[in-house]
């Protein structure tokens, strides 16, 4: 079992932000609207269907235990979430350390700043939010540390060059990213999209599941429409190799501390995608330093 103690009160939320993505989604993002994805993605987690971030929560708590514990990475950006739970992992991990932590979350769409508030007014986290486009994001005060989950493969390649060059631009000497990314050996596609059938599938078990779950409280049938419009345009870059990953933070002047394929298996075991990813996908665990 992974690590207890990360408090995400999911039962509540999910339906908090059902209700408000409609409202916040659409906010003139030049990307188009994301209700499709943040109304429905806890209730993904809530009923179980996938894993998400619980999948690395033993190595995120430890690493940033240890953040905490050596002291120096007060200052924390989480760049990009769909919800609250890097900074629920970040208040679990500096809390059980007793170390001052001030995080900083961007998002391009305010259902994730709107919920991030939400979980640190009710937990009394130290928590500032900016709207913007990580890319276009910038500090006057550099961070002590960066983190996100599985977010490398929203961007290209070149995308993604710049996405880590910009990190490094907002860290101090020494300071560190930590992330993970799932990998996909197998795969010979571009891009990665549900077929017709898997979204079919997915809402029609979404739906099921949710007619039995005591704290569902939303329409099952409606639920399971809404998910089958997240399957039809979720979508990705495929990342093949840890070493297109790990290149690149070299590439851009970081040491890497931890870049593990082989570690992490009692991890990957727990790993429930949405997705067809298939067993024979895991996520990448970065580590990486500023120099």
């Amino acid at each position: 079992m992974s690590e207890p103690g990360v408090v995400e009160p999911l039962s509540e939320s999910a339906r908090l932000a059902w209700d408000a993505a409609p409202r916040l989604c659409d906010r003139g993002d030049p990307a188009g609207t994301c209700l499709w994805y943040h109304r429905v993605w806890q209730y993904l987690r809530l009923l179980g269907i996938i894993t998400s971030i619980r999948t690395n929560t033993d190595f995120l708590v430890r690493t940033f235990r240890d953040c905490a514990r050596s002291g120096g990475y007060r200052r924390v950006l989480v760049s990009a979430t769909a919800d609250y739970s890097m900074l629920a992992h970040l208040n679990h991990a500096f809390t059980q350390e007793r170390g001052p932590l001030h995080a900083t979350v961007i998002d391009r769409c305010e259902t994730s700043l709107f919920l991030n508030r939400w979980y640190a007014d009710r937990y009394g986290v130290a928590l500032s939010t900016s709207r913007t486009d990580v890319l276009d994001y910038a500090t006057e005060e550099p961070f002590d540390l960066v983190c996100t989950h599985n977010f490398l493969a929203r961007f290209d390649p070149e995308s993604r060059r710049r996405l880590v060059s910009h990190w490094h631009s907002l860290l101090r000497p020494g300071g560190i990213v930590i992330t993970t990314q799932r990998i996909r050996p197998n795969s010979q596609a571009q891009l990665a999209f549900y077929r017709e059938d898997e979204a079919r599938e997915l809402a029609q078990r979404v739906a099921a599941a949710a007619r039995t779950h005591p704290l569902v409280s939303v329409d099952p049938e409606e639920l399971g429409r809404a998910v089958y419009e997240y399957a039809r345009r979720k979508g990705g870059y495929v990342i093949r190799t840890g070493r297109e990953l790990t290149d690149l933070f070299v590439e851009q002047d970081f040491d890497l501390r931890l870049a593990d394929e082989g570690e992490g298996l009692a991890e990957r075991a727990r790993d429930r995608p949405s997705s067809t990813a298939g067993k024979d996908t895991y996520r990448l665990r970065v580590v990486a330093r500023k120099r």
